[in-house]
């Protein structure tokens, strides 16, 4: 499994974004009611927070598929990964400096830039790293 992944750094990075998005895809999913209570979002923010939680499941899931099949040509996945982390810095960001945060009873933290920052870290990481692993551009005969 080392081997596949191009090092135990690769295969352990890989691992911590990974459980990282069932940490999250667990508390949006199932632990719903301590998001909305932890943020002040309200119960409106249900939906919302399930549909995430849906999107952040399906990264851990593919996270984990991945894991076990090797990562052979899952540079589609590393750059969607990558690429939705990106937007959530800035959004993330974005919506801390807006009239959004100053809702009365909202619990607006820099959580909502500095997880998607550490995720990108980890995933731009891997794209670099893993380009030879993950660019596979020859076809078995």
């Amino acid at each position: 499994m080392v081997e596949n992944f191009g090092g135990s750094l690769n295969l352990i990075i890989w691992i911590i974004a990974t459980l990282g998005a069932g940490y999250y895809s667990y508390r949006c999913l199932f632990g719903t009611r301590g998001m909305i209570d932890q943020y002040g979002a309200g119960d409106g923010a249900a939906f919302p927070l399930v549909l995430i939680g849906t999107f952040t499941g399906a990264g851990f899931i593919m996270g984990i598929v991945i894991l076990i099949s090797g990562p052979q040509y899952a540079w589609a996945f590393l750059t969607y990964s990558f690429v939705q982390s990106v937007l959530g810095i800035i959004f993330g960001f974005r919506i801390l400096s807006s009239e959004w945060a100053q809702v009365e009873g909202v619990k607006m933290t820099n959580e909502f830039w500095i997880a998607p920052l550490v995720f990108t870290v980890l995933y731009g990481f891997l794209l670099f790293n893993m380009q030879e692993i993950l660019y596979v551009t020859e076809v078995a005969s």
